[in-house]
Formats: C-alpha cells, structure tokens, sequence
C-alpha cells in the first residue's frame, strides 16, 4: 500500500519564507530474501555438484508529481546482493545502494515528453525490463498510444572507442517506434520498429612489449630491461541494422491467446543471418484450474529475451539453467504445457512440462551440439497475509545430446523465497 506524503518547498528570502510548489511524493516498493540450491548445472562436466546461497534485495519506487502535472520516476535498491557475511563492510558491494531507473516526464496534453535512464517493457519474448538511456514522446488518445524513441547506446565523446571516435562524435544512437491499440474490449496489438546507427569506427587496445626501441626501463628479475608501449587498433564491428515485433494479445470467452513475431537483422545480434522468433501461447481458464500451451521457434540465431521462459529455461528464477530461449548459434523449437491451479483463496500452484529441441544452424556448426532437453519443474505460491507471499519452487532440467561423449546429467534445482510488497 503506497504512502503519500505531501511535500511543501519553499523559497526564503530575507528572513521570509514563501510557499513556491506543491509536491506529491508516493513510496512503494518490494523486498525479498531467498534461498537457493542447484545440483549438476553444468550436467555433469565438472565434480562441482550441490551447492547453496541466500540473497536478498531490498527496491524502493519514489513517484513524484509536481503541481503542474510534471513527474519524477525512480528506484533505489538497497543490499541487492549474495549474503557472504559482509556484515558492517556491506557499504564496499556494489550493489549496496544503487539507482535502478530514473527519468522524468512533463504532459502536455495527449503528449508527453520524457527522457532519463527509462524502464524499456515490451514483450519478455522481444525486450523487457531494458534500461535505456532515452528521450520519448508519447501520444495517447483513447485506445491509442504512440512513442517515438531516440537511444544513446554509446557515446563515443566519452573516449571508449578511441581518439578518431572521439574526434569525429562517432556515436551509436537507436531511433525508434512504438505503437499499441486497443481494437476492442478483446484483442489489443502492438508493434516495436527501431533502426540502430552505429557510427563507431574503432576499437583501441594498448599492450606493452619487451623491446629496445625506446629509453623505457623496467627492472626484471633484478635486470634492468627495456619497455615499449603499442597502441593496438582493431576495426569496430558495426552494429547497425533493424529490430522489431508485432504482438497479439485476444481472448475468445474463457480462452486468451498472445502471438508474436519478432525480427533482428544479422549486424545486430551478431551472425551470419537475419533471426526471426515466433511463438503462440493459448491459456483456457476452468475455474480454479488454468491450463495453457507455449509453442515456437527461433531461427537464424534470434535469441529471446531472458524474461521470456519457465523456471530452469529462462532467466526469470534463480534456478534457470540456460539464460535465453534460443541462442546464437542453434535453432531452437519448443512445445511447453503448463498449470496454474489456485488451490485456495490464498494459496497457488503452477507446473511446467517443457521440451525444447535445438540444432546447430550455419553460424558456427563446429561449436554446438544438437540435441533436445526436458524441463519439469514447479512453483507453489502462498500468501500470508496481503503484500506478503512465500515462495516454494524446485525443478530440473534433463538434456539428450546427440554427442554420446557430452556430459549430460540431470540438473536439478530447489528455492524458496519470502517477499513483500509495500
């Protein structure tokens, strides 16, 4: 539940003090702490087996309004970080207190601008949960929302490219697109185009050999021996190219359905060809039992965003195995049934059977192996009273490699957490 705390601030002058604005400031926020165990999760290859960690993290939202309209959004995370008994000497990790996002935003109208270190959320499968440096404007009206997006991905005036980047403000910037619609009270879609410029030129990378070209001296094993400094450069691989995505969200009576197709051309994830992904899911609710089936593929390399999976594929839960849902350098398809039963008012249990095949495609064919794995794994949620939930998730993840010598043990993963909402 937010807290609202309503904010005066004032100008003084001379003694006097003289209301200027009026501020509203809301607090919300979540915390958490959980336990973690996994087992073989590099299936066997090394004699690393069973181990365990607590963490925890604490994430606090300030939302500010001015009286005009204007606002202010950020997030400040607190010991977000694996418990080592850091005790008083907490304040050296690095995520002890950090800024998540930050940005803020003035309506004018059916349009805003805003600009900052923003929250990027438009579909787990495509990009979600980005921070990107920006600057959008959005449109709304009625069903209608519109937003044109420009990205600093890299800025070369900072000097990590090299002196002829910095020279020339050889930058890498992302212009972007993004319009969503309400068609009923039903069926939604959106859709995501963006080009990114990349204009970097160079890499620099300096190294020091042992020579006699210059009067440099260093001592060595008790020698006095010559040094001399190269400055390496390495041509910049150009990122630029097009992304984007169109996805469907609808819902026929009790069945809901979410499509989508996304896109990346080859320069921008990094291989030979362009990817494409595609997947369907379809979810019929039965009163407290909700069934539903996850079908796609990935090809040419397209890899899906770590927020797009289950539990042990997917980088959703600490226990995920393998990060992403495709890679670059296999193809992947999958069928995934899962359950959701709400086994009280306060108390739900969801359940995945996913089988996921992979193959080697014509990026790097020496380096992958085919093959097709199993994820069983479960969630039990309940909650103890409102904004308080306890977690209980376990799971594994049984791979089949078509190389007979590929280590291929059962990793096997268990969880619990306790988190509140505020």
């Amino acid at each position: 539940m937010k807290k609202v705390i309503a904010a005066a601030a004032g100008l003084m002058l001379v003694g006097a003090m003289a209301s200027a604005a009026v501020a509203e400031v809301s607090l919300s926020g979540d915390a958490r702490v959980r336990y973690v165990y996994k087992d073989s999760y590099d299936f066997g290859a090394t004699t690393k087996d069973g181990w365990d960690y607590f963490d925890s993290r604490i994430r606090v939202k300030v939302d500010a309004k001015a009286k005009g309209g204007a606002f202010m959004k950020a997030r400040m995370r607190f010991d977000d970080y694996k418990w080592d008994g850091q005790g008083w000497g907490a304040y050296t990790e690095d995520k002890n207190i950090w800024v998540d996002y930050g940005y803020i935003g003035i309506p004018m109208g059916n349009v805003t601008l805003m600009g900052g270190r923003m929250v990027g959320n438009f579909s787990e499968f495509f990009s979600y949960d980005t921070r990107p440096s920006r600057v959008m404007l959005q449109y709304k009206a009625g069903g209608l929302t519109v937003k044109a997006l420009v990205d600093t991905k890299d800025d070369a005036n900072v000097g990590d490219n090299g002196p002829t980047d910095v020279n020339d403000d050889n930058d890498f910037r992302a212009y972007g697109l993004v319009v969503s619609s309400k068609i009923n009270d039903a069926w939604s879609v959106k859709a995501y185009a963006r080009y990114q410029d990349d204009e970097r030129i160079e890499d620099i990378s300096t190294t020091t050999v042992i020579d006699d070209l210059d009067n440099s001296f260093a001592v060595q094993d008790g020698d006095s021996i010559e040094l001399n400094t190269v400055t390496t450069t390495t041509p910049h691989t150009d990122a630029s190219g097009f992304l984007g995505s169109i996805h469907l969200d609808g819902k026929v009576d009790a069945l809901s359905i979410a499509a989508e197709l996304a896109y990346k051309e080859s320069d921008v994830q990094g291989t030979d060809d362009n990817g494409i992904g595609l997947y369907a899911n379809l979810a019929y609710a039965m009163g407290a039992m909700t069934p539903s089936v996850n079908i796609g593929i990935t090809r040419n390399g397209y890899t899906a965003d770590g927020d797009f999976g289950w539990i042990m594929i997917g980088d959703i839960e600490p226990l995920s195995v393998v990060s992403n849902v495709g890679d670059s350098s296999t193809e992947w398809w999958w069928i995934a049934p899962t359950v959701k039963y709400a086994i009280s008012d306060n108390m739900s249990l969801t359940g995945n059977l996913v089988y996921v095949d992979f193959s080697d495609d014509d990026n790097n064919p020496a380096t992958n192996l085919d093959g097709s794995a199993f994820e069983l794994s479960a969630m039990l949620k309940y909650t103890v009273s409102e904004g308080a939930d306890l977690y209980f998730g376990a799971g594994m993840l049984a791979p089949d490699f078509d190389d007979p010598t590929a280590a291929d043990d059962t990793a096997f993963g268990a969880m619990a957490k306790m988190q509140i909402k505020f």
